[in-house]
């Protein structure tokens, strides 16, 4: 039995989420998978490893000694900076590992991490990664771009084949982090300019917890859009039941499986045109793309989304086919492990 150890960190996130699939899908084919988190275990998933990491240098050598001793065949690991510091531990374990990096955003190298990493690529067998985006991101780094391959993630298509709850207003959702990044504060202006300047009657539910939270609900109340835009906490499925339109306002992604999900729950997309993103959003076919940080444009569409319904349901047509032949989670996983078949 082949022995693997799958790396990530332990806060909630999509490539902890992915990490965790590819692991359990392993074990019932046969392979012996030891999960391993850096720093910390931030979720209720139990059988986890944590490497602990008051510093950096004490995660290195304390994950070399448990390679040492457990003498794995290949690991797999996910993120930065993980795996900078991950094939440092390898290095200092001199042990002959075969080693996926799993690449899941267009991550900000500083000079020297960039530079570790284009040095550590001798420790690197193939670096995966979850889109077109991000793998030409990485190869900007300096790495053996022979070595980089492209795998979608996949998400269970069939549960998210929910009813839709009937509702009297037009509604819009975003589900994400609240960050500079996903930028939710664009899409409450959008509203606000709909809702002022245009006499729109509609809602905006913003899903999520994150550092900008406070400054958006700040923001609603100075404005006096408590009546039009709601923020909570909970599950996208609990919320894409009720939504009209899911909005991703984000300014850079790896690969958003958010909208795969809301793609498979059958609503209408729109999303800014950044890399990534726009593997999923295909214009006026999967969805409607709009530019980053642009309110008028965000608000536009979707008025257009609102106003043509043949529109939103040839979008939603289109767009189940798309998920079903490029992001289901079968797909994903036999990908997955025909690439760990021809490594080991």
């Amino acid at each position: 039995m082949k022995k693997i150890l799958s790396i990530v960190s332990g806060n909630p996130s999509g490539s902890l989420n992915i990490a965790i699939d590819i692991s359990n899908y392993l074990k019932t084919r046969g392979y012996e998978v030891i999960d391993i988190f850096r720093k910390y275990n931030n979720t209720d998933l139990k059988g986890i490893i944590v490497i602990k990491d008051k510093f950096t240098i004490d995660y290195i050598l304390s994950l070399g000694e448990f390679i040492r001793h457990s003498k794995p065949d290949l690991i797999i690991v996910h993120g930065y900076s993980t795996h900078i510091w991950t094939k440092l531990a390898l290095a200092y374990a001199k042990m002959p590992v075969k080693l996926i990096h799993v690449e899941h955003n267009t991550e900000k190298y500083t000079p020297f991490r960039r530079y570790l990493t284009r040095k550590l690529d001798k420790y690197t067998d193939k670096y995966i990664c979850v889109s077109k985006g991000v793998a030409n991101h990485l190869i900007k780094q300096g790495i053996d771009k022979s070595k980089v391959e492209v795998i979608y993630n996949g998400i269970d298509i069939q549960s998210f084949d929910l009813p839709k709850e009937k509702h009297d207003i037009f509604t819009v959702g975003m589900v994400a982090r609240f960050s500079k990044q996903k930028d939710q504060m664009t899409l409450i202006q959008a509203v606000e300019y709909l809702v002022k300047e245009k006499q729109e009657n509609i809602n905006l539910v913003l899903m999520g917890i994150g550092k900008t939270r406070k400054k958006c609900e700040e923001y609603i109340i100075k404005h006096n859009l408590n009546n039009n835009i709601k923020i909570i906490e909970g599950n996208i499925k609990e919320l894409i039941t009720k939504l009209d339109v899911f909005v991703l306002a984000t300014h850079y992604e790896g690969l958003p499986l958010v909208l795969c999900e809301a793609m498979a729950a059958k609503t209408p997309i729109i999303a800014t045109d950044v890399p990534g993103v726009n593997e999923i959003i295909l214009d006026e076919k999967t969805g409607l793309l709009v530019k980053e940080n642009d309110k008028i444009d965000l608000a536009n569409s979707i008025i257009k989304l609102k106003n043509n319904i043949d529109l939103s349901k040839s979008l939603v047509c289109n767009a189940d086919e798309f998920i079903h032949e490029q992001f289901n989670l079968e797909l994903m996983y036999k990908n997955y492990e025909q690439r760990i078949k021809e490594i080991l």
